[in-house]
């Protein structure tokens, strides 16, 4: 295969790679949905195949699958439809009601629906919450009272107030209060004659006449709601006449209570009328009472008043009737007890809150509805009890839940309950025994970023100036109240000036060298950050702090001095009176010493710190000068590390009391300056050892090259007088005002030196003997 062949085939493969990439990356992106939001209402009276969402699904494949794979709570009120895909890749879906739907708010509230889009690559799922909004609806009237209306037959000899009617009627939508009102009477002028209470039980306030009366009457009755919606229905009040020949009962008129929990078929009551062969029915239809052959009264079904309210009071009215004709009526008042059988129901029926920290105190968190389903001693009290954390955290005002304290979030005591409180609320009802509904309480804290970070002292740390890059100077440390307390975030602001920090640990870092003779102090400006102390993590809060940086001096500087001195002075010259003073100065502020390290032959010279005396102690002889009138001295000035050396040249004019001493010339010498640095090398012991043998044949060699000299010199010589102590060799540099240095160290006086005669010598001149002091030069004749 040749060259381009094979190039063909690599860019083959290459181009099926790509186009299988790029496959595989739309893959991973197929099926999406769009426009697909999560929550969605409808009203509880919509119509069956109503839409309720409208979204589109996007997918290469032509016939993807798309379906309503879970439903809670199971329900079949939803469907799916979907349109043709056409040319384009976008699926519009419908979801409506199906054909058979049905919602209703006070039964089911909340739908929760996973749709699922399926092709032949992969699925994806998505959610959808169907909340279902309250209409109201209007009241429910008993069907025979709406169309065609409830007939009531009416003996004529009632006493008033007569009870005529009860209006079955409900209300589908909670907590709803129905309000009864008659809007129309037949004949009109009975009008004032019917009246109907709030529970909608319709009485005459006039009695009947048969003979001279109307006989037939007509009441028309709304049922409304708060809302204003309603039901209407009509009662035909038809009036029976009474016999002469009337059946009398033992006991016309009885009242008997009777508990609603009774079971079906106990007995109510028990009538008798006078008489033989008799018989007795109900004047009209009483639903929850039945009367036997023999006068015995019997409960149909097990009395609910919860269900049925209208059951607490009745007046059953009894017919008797023999087979002569004759008739009697009777009434019985039953009174219905209610029963402490129905807990108290509360909405909601668990409070969970998620709620700031920073909440006031005596904010309402939530309100309990609660009520009691029996028809007595319905009345309901509230009890809180909260448990060790939440212990005075909140407080109930009637229904209402509130805040009692602050709610902290900045403790290791929330944090150890996971950043909630809990409490229990008590519902208790006025029944005997009474009954009782716990409603949880359930609050989660949120944190709220409050306090500002606060630095802790010290503000100012100390470095050598050596220190080298990455030397650890300091902690900067802050705290924050606001939990977590040790989320902070350091930083330096404001221009580099060759320092950093550990943004985490506060850690203050060297990152460049240091010159304690070019600046001593430094300035930072440190900043602490807080960080995840908010739910909001874009809300922080930042403090500032001054922070000072002393540099300490080390001595890594050499002496400075003046590097040469020439002065003249005579030989008498008292030892008390400086000759010179050498004009050093060490920027690192150090103790200066000086020392001689070469010339001042016979030891006529001494040094007191970096002043330089004569020790008057020359000697020349009429004959010839026996002193020398020039010395070259090499001080050595240190400060304890590193040193420096200068030049003294000193002219001396001898002084004799006959034979005046000739001028010698001064001599210019060019001056040498030798700048010597100690170091703190630490050599290993080898070195030592050979530089100590080094140095010791060194000096050795140089000793017995000393001593040969001075034979030679000794014979080529002639003193006359004995020699006195050698001179040491000082140096002196006389600089002008201008030269001198700013600070220069001040000199100190050497203190005298007895009075001791210590030498005797003869004067050349007169040939007396006298004796003399080496040190002041003082004489005295013998």
């Amino acid at each position: 295969m040749d060259q381009i062949s094979l190039f063909r085939v690599l860019l083959l493969a290459l181009l099926q790679i790509c186009v299988f990439r790029v496959e595989f990356t739309v893959a991973q992106k197929d099926p999406e949905f769009l426009n697909f939001s999560t929550i969605v209402k409808i009203q509880e009276d919509s119509q069956p195949s109503s839409l309720v969402k409208e979204f589109q699904v996007k997918t290469a494949d032509p016939n993807p699958q798309i379906e309503i794979i879970n439903i809670d709570p199971p329900t079949t009120v939803f469907a799916l439809s979907t349109i043709p895909q056409g040319t384009g890749d976008i699926h519009n879906v419908k979801l409506r009601l199906s054909s058979n739907a049905s919602l209703d708010f006070e039964t089911l509230r909340l739908y929760r629906l996973e749709l699922r889009v399926s092709t032949n690559n992969s699925t994806a799922t998505r959610t959808l919450e169907v909340e279902v909004l309250d209409v109201n609806e209007p009241p429910q009237c008993d069907a025979v009272f709406q169309f065609p209306g409830a007939v009531v037959n009416i003996p004529n000899d009632l006493t008033v107030p007569i009870e005529i009617y009860h209006v079955v009627a409900s209300d589908p939508d909670i907590s709803n209060t129905l309000n009864y009102r008659i809007h129309q009477v037949w004949p009109t002028s009975a009008r004032p004659q019917f009246v109907i209470d709030g529970t909608g039980t319709i009485y005459s306030n006039q009695g009947f006449d048969y003979q001279s009366g109307d006989k037939d009457f007509i009441v028309n009755v709304t049922v409304s709601d708060e809302q204003g919606a309603s039901c209407k229905g009509k009662v035909r009040i038809v009036i029976l006449p009474v016999l002469n020949h009337t059946l009398n009962f033992m006991v016309p008129s009885q009242s008997v209570t009777i508990s609603e929990d009774i079971p079906a078929g106990s007995v109510v009551a028990i009538v008798k009328a006078l008489g033989s062969d008799v018989r007795y029915e109900l004047v009209r239809n009483y639903p929850a009472y039945r009367i036997s052959q023999d006068g015995i009264i019997r409960t149909i079904f097990e009395l609910d008043l919860e269900a049925n309210g209208a059951l607490q009071w009745s007046i059953l009215m009894i017919r008797a009737f023999s087979s002569t004709g004759r008739s009697g009526t009777a009434t019985v008042n039953v009174t219905v007890l209610d029963v402490n059988d129905n807990p108290p129901t509360c909405t909601p029926s668990a409070i969970v809150l998620s709620i700031p920290e920073t909440i006031a105190e005596y904010r309402e968190l939530a309100t309990l509805s609660c009520s009691d389903a029996d028809i007595t001693n319905n009345s309901v009290s509230y009890q809180l009890e909260p448990n060790a954390v939440s212990q005075f955290k909140f407080r109930l005002q009637g229904s209402q839940l509130q805040v009692n304290n602050t709610l902290d979030y900045d403790s290791n005591e929330i944090e150890h309950n996971k950043i909630q409180y809990k409490a229990t609320i008590f519902v208790i009802d006025g029944g005997l025994p009474p009954l009782t509904t716990v409603v949880q309480v359930l609050v989660m804290v949120t944190p709220v970023n409050e306090f500002p970070p606060e630095f802790q002292p010290p503000f100012q740390f100390s470095v050598d100036e050596d220190a080298g890059r990455g030397t650890v100077i300091g902690m900067v440390k802050a705290t924050d109240r606001d939990w977590k307390h040790d989320s902070i975030r350091y930083s330096i602001i404001g221009a580099d000036q060759g320092f950093s920090i550990n943004s985490k640990t506060g850690a203050l870092y060297l990152r460049r060298e240091l010159d304690f003779e070019k600046q001593t102090t430094y300035q930072l400006v440190v900043q602490a950050e807080d960080l995840n102390q908010d739910v909001n993590p874009s809300n922080r809060m930042q403090t500032t702090q001054e922070v000072t940086i002393m540099v300490q001096n080390v001595n890594d500087n050499p002496p400075e001095c003046n590097p040469f001195y020439e002065t003249e002075i005579y030989s008498t010259l008292s030892l008390t009176e400086e000759i010179l003073s050498l004009i050093c100065w060490d920027i690192d502020g150090n103790r200066l010493t000086a020392t001689m390290i070469n010339g001042g032959k016979n030891d006529r010279f001494r040094l007191n710190e970096l002043q330089l005396f004569s020790k008057n102690a020359f000697l020349y002889n009429p004959d010839g000068i026996f002193d020398p009138t020039f010395f070259e001295l090499i001080i050595e000035v240190t400060d304890g590390k590193y040193s420096t050396t200068v030049l003294v040249i000193i002219h001396v004019k001898p002084w004799t009391t006959t034979v005046p001493t000739t001028t010698t010339p001064t001599t210019t010498r060019k001056p040498q300056v030798q700048t010597v640095l100690s170091s703190y090398w630490e050599p290993e012991p080898w070195f030592v050892a050979v530089m100590t043998v080094t140095i010791t044949l060194a000096l050795i060699t140089l000793g017995l090259l000393i001593w040969k000299i001075l034979q030679c010199t000794a014979v080529s010589g002639k003193p006359t007088e004995k020699m006195t102590q050698p001179l040491l060799q000082n140096t002196y540099v006389n600089f002008s005002e201008e030269t001198k240095p700013q600070n220069p160290r001040d000199t100190q006086a050497a203190p005298p030196a007895p009075q001791v005669f210590d030498g005797q010598a003869q004067d050349p001149v007169t040939g007396r003997n006298y004796l003399f002091n080496t040190i002041t030069g003082e004489r005295r004749w013998t």
